[in-house]
């Protein structure tokens, strides 16, 4: 497990009282039972942590895993890196 992805579980797992062992690279925001002010918290919540960007998509709340979610994240933080 990548840094980020176990930074990632845990931001969920606290922000939205969700058991971290129910979170899974497939699930689903919506899967997890987060309402969509909870994830905008998350959304948040990774920004800060890792100091950058995460730009809005109205269908990432409910189609888009947390592998996605992941995945998006890393690359933020690898055009970051490129821009430094």
């Amino acid at each position: 497990m990548s840094s980020t992805e176990q930074i990632i579980f845990d931001i969920i797992a606290k922000t939205c009282s969700v058991e971290r062992d129910r979170i899974t690279l497939d699930s689903t925001l919506k899967d997890l039972d987060v309402h969509s002010l909870d994830a905008v918290q998350v959304l948040f919540e990774i920004e800060d942590r890792f100091d950058i960007a995460v730009p809005e998509r109205e269908d990432q709340y409910s189609a888009g895993t947390v592998r996605d979610l992941i995945e998006g994240v890393d690359r933020l933080l690898a055009a970051k890196a490129t821009a430094a």
